[in-house]
């Protein structure tokens, strides 16, 4: 029950899928949550339960981000960046075989996907299993949630 190691944990998760997904060196900031320049993490606890959230940069438009200051960190340059912008600068372009120079948002939005799934689980000990779901069964549960 240590909410500090919660929060690194989370960060490692991001920079371990960072790394390993895509060659992409990212950091913490020293005192700050987060990792830069790409995740912004934000968490609710109550009662020892977590609700948390995260929000990766992937295939982000960031024409409008530069003008704000991320967390409010004035005098330093901490632009906001993207996993689809960082990869086009990456001069290595080639990772567990895959062209990650060529790859389309939805690509690269499924690998981050599957990713942050897989190292979130073993990083929290956590057992997951995919159920395909039908556009019937949306419909039904949808319908059901409706009339009650």
């Amino acid at each position: 029950m240590d909410l500090h190691w919660y929060l690194r944990t989370l960060e490692d998760v991001v920079i371990y899928v960072l790394s390993s997904s895509f060659s992409i060196q990212a950091s913490r900031l020293e005192g700050l949550t987060g990792v830069w320049k790409l995740v912004v993490i934000g968490i609710r606890v109550s009662h020892w339960i977590t609700y948390h959230g995260l929000a990766l940069n992937v295939t982000t438009n960031l024409c409008l981000f530069k003008w704000i200051v991320p967390c409010e960190i004035h005098g330093h340059s901490h632009q906001v960046g993207s996993i689809k912008g960082l990869v086009r600068e990456v001069k290595l372009c080639i990772n567990h075989g895959i062209d990650l120079h060529h790859l389309n948002d939805a690509s690269l939005i499924h690998i981050t996907h599957k990713s942050l799934i897989e190292e979130f689980s073993q990083a929290f000990q956590l057992k997951y299993y995919y159920k395909n779901i039908s556009a019937a069964m949306l419909y039904e549960r949808k319908h059901c949630s409706l009339t009650k």
